[in-house]
């Protein structure tokens, strides 16, 4: 139910956006980074539940894996956040950038993981 309230906002403002950015360009830009916000903390219930559920998981296991998962979540979401709104805004290439960058990031937070599971596998292996 929440995805259908959310497109039909976003779908109003794609409509108010296109009739509005052509008397205006800053209506353009900032109507699309206005419903992005909004968007956002209408979800907040649900993202305050992943958290929690992080947070129980958390208890339960190795905190540092579930510290880099986490770490490496909120970087996807907020590149993908931000590249979208430079895309938006006609900045594509900027939005670009920032993807690239979040991967770069998300290959170093996750080079500690692939040496454990390295040094996992070889001490199965035996060598």
């Amino acid at each position: 139910m929440e995805l259908i309230n959310i497109a039909g906002f976003v779908v109003c403002a794609v409509i108010i956006t296109s009739v509005a950015g052509r008397y205006s360009p800053w209506a353009g830009v900032l109507i699309p980074v206005a419903v992005s916000a909004v968007s956002l903390l209408y979800l907040m219930p649900q993202i305050k539940y992943i958290v929690d559920r992080f947070g129980q998981i958390f208890i339960y296991t190795d905190s540092k894996y579930v510290m880099l998962l986490l770490k490496v979540v909120g970087i996807s979401f907020l590149a993908q956040i931000t590249a979208q709104i430079c895309t938006d805004a006609g900045q594509k290439a900027m939005g670009d950038k920032i993807e690239t960058a979040a991967r770069i990031i998300i290959a170093v937070y996750t080079l500690p993981l692939i040496s454990d599971m390295i040094a996992l596998i070889t001490s199965f292996i035996g060598e």
